[in-house]
């Protein structure tokens, strides 16, 4: 009877020293990943003693508005997952805990400097959250160009390795074409769509264009964003190489089309790529996007998901543990290959499953010239004025100037209603 007390009273104590911590992962498929994370938190468990409260919350469940209102309510769990720029959101109320001191320099130098960068918080509310690292990613992707070569051969078109945007419109132009000669277009040279800002900005960006500068003032009247912007549009009013219907397609349609056939190339991410290359084989391929001929820029849009930990996590360190632990070397080149993203660790990047295969490696390269969607607060007002504004110009509603004119007045008197500018 003594004995059973003494190992009752010792199973008591161990369960009130042992630490659980909660992690809320947005997204993931039950098929590849998420299986793959839940043997990362088995194996990190058995190491460590750190026991995880694993919850993962399908995009279709909104868990941003979640995550939210977990915070909001005072039970924000310790490490959470997320889809960044969303933890710009966050920080802006101050929410997040700084990362700069639980994450080891020499784990933030093997990151790929342009991804990381993104981590920073970069708007001036709140001021002591300027500059600080409120983030650390998980892995990224990068639209690119997808093409089919059997199209390209057929037209006589060179691979889109180095083109700039005169060569992108030369053979756009040739890529658009009647192929049974009933006076009508089967096949568009470039499909797209105006209801992603990611299709367009890219070429604001190569031609120098900003959306805010280092103050939080918007740009998007500059002459540089306004060059971008009106290249944009020339593909649809002026050069019609664009397939019907562009100007509020879902980008899953344009996939297929291209699948299909009926459009010759489009920019989107890896995971399309990874469904296209099991759809079409050989006949996909991936090049870079065009450069502007004035600034040599080919700037991409990328995108990442990202960790962060909340302020309210009592159990910082032991989350930051477990963040390093799926950061590993090995653990996010796994990761990688089964979700079919990009690595944000230059050491696996290097890796020759992803350096060695003319898909993965393409994407690679063109990370190297890429950014993501601003890192603000307001970045989601922002963005839907933007989209409105190339909607609008898009369609003769105004033009492209004018357009971007009422945009900037608006963005302004937003951003300065705020507080964001003085």
């Amino acid at each position: 009877m003594k004995r059973l007390t003494i190992l009752l009273l010792c199973i008591i104590v161990s369960m009130a020293l042992s630490v659980q911590i909660t992690f809320w992962f947005a997204g993931g498929d039950p098929k590849s990943d998420l299986p793959l994370v839940k043997k990362y938190i088995e194996e990190f468990e058995k190491e460590t003693g750190i026991k995880v409260k694993f919850v993962a919350i399908p995009w279709a469940e909104d868990p941003h508005t979640k995550i939210q209102v977990a915070i909001a309510s005072g039970k924000a769990p310790d490490l959470i997952k997320l889809g960044s720029p969303f933890e710009h959101v966050l920080a802006k109320f101050g929410v997040l805990e700084p990362l700069d001191n639980l994450i080891p320099k020499d784990v933030l130098k093997e990151f790929v400097p342009s991804v990381l960068k993104e981590s920073r918080y970069s708007a001036n509310k709140p001021r002591y959250l300027k500059g600080k690292l409120i983030s650390i990613p998980y892995f990224t992707d990068v639209r690119t160009v997808l093409y089919r070569k059997d199209i390209f051969k057929e037209r006589g078109v060179p691979d889109p390795i180095d083109w700039t945007w005169d060569d992108f419109v030369k053979y756009a132009k040739i890529l658009t074409f009647d192929r049974d000669g009933d006076g009508k277009i089967d096949v568009y040279g470039f499909g797209t769509s105006a209801r992603y800002n990611s299709q367009w900005i890219t070429f604001a960006w190569q031609a120098g264009g900003k959306i805010l500068d280092e103050n939080d003032m918007p740009q998007v009247n500059s002459k540089e964003f306004v060059e971008g912007a009106k290249f944009f549009w020339k593909l649809f009013n002026e050069y019609k190489v664009v397939q019907p219907g562009a100007i509020n397609a879902n980008l899953w349609d344009v996939r297929k089309l291209l699948a299909e056939g009926k459009v010759a190339m489009y920019v989107d991410c890896g995971d399309s790529a990874k469904v296209l290359r099991d759809e079409l084989g050989d006949k996909l391929g991936v090049g870079l996007l065009p450069k502007n001929p004035r600034t040599g820029k080919r700037t991409a849009f990328s995108g990442a998901d990202s960790f962060v930990i909340p302020k309210q996590s009592r159990h910082k360190k032991e989350a930051a543990k477990l963040l390093l632990w799926l950061i590993s070397k090995e653990r996010m080149k796994e990761y990688c290959k089964v979700s079919g993203f990009l690595p944000v660790r230059k050491d696996v990047i290097e890796d020759p499953y992803f350096k060695d295969d003319p898909v993965k490696s393409m994407f690679a390269k063109q990370l190297e010239d890429a950014k993501g969607w601003i890192k603000h607060p307001e970045a989601s007002f922002i963005s839907r004025t933007l989209r409105t504004a190339i909607q609008q110009a898009l369609t003769g509603k105004k033009t492209v100037d004018q357009a971007l004119e009422d945009a900037q007045k608006e963005i302004y008197g937003y951003l300065k209603k705020k507080g964001y500018i003085k």
